[in-house]
């Protein structure tokens, strides 16, 4: 199945969640390997079609330039990658919590886990950034994601 496919009737919708939603159950949450070599096909999807990226924004905006979408948008969600790719380790420990007194040979911590499909609603004003940087985190985070751009509105609705 195409990893992007153009949503168009809400029984479809209901059933991609629903795949999606058993496949997290079947498969569980991916691993830090897992997740990273995910965000890394990513970034090098992202830099692989940056140009198409940069031409599709200016089109849709009619007067963005270049420069503006790559360091705007995609430099950004490039440098997100990175950062939580780096960091992914330190984000899946479990973080220690004091305990009560009464409590104190007791140990108590937070473990963070995933939710499993992750819904992205992003605004058109910087479709990359504002659609990918949700879509980066949630990926980190171990979770799926069905992500929807909103596109603009032209003003005759």
């Amino acid at each position: 199945m195409n990893a992007i496919a153009k949503i168009t009737d809400a029984d479809h919708m209901d059933g991609l969640l629903a795949r999606q939603r058993a496949a997290f159950l079947r498969d569980g949450a991916p691993s830090r390997a897992h997740r990273r070599a995910d965000l890394a096909k990513l970034k090098q999807a992202l830099i692989a079609h940056r140009a198409a990226l940069e031409a599709a924004v200016a089109s849709d905006s009619g007067h963005r330039a270049r420069h503006e979408t790559a360091i705007m948008e995609v430099l950004g969600v490039v440098s997100g990658i990175d950062y939580l790719s780096k960091n992914l380790r330190r984000f899946m420990l479990p973080e220690r919590r004091h305990v009560s007194l009464l409590m104190q040979f007791g140990r108590a911590w937070i473990e963070y886990q995933p939710v499993g499909v992750v819904g992205v609603i992003s605004p058109w004003n910087y479709p990359i950034h504002l659609s990918l940087m949700p879509l980066v985190t949630a990926i980190a985070a171990g979770n799926r994601v069905m992500l929807k751009p909103v596109q603009a509105h032209t003003g005759d609705q």
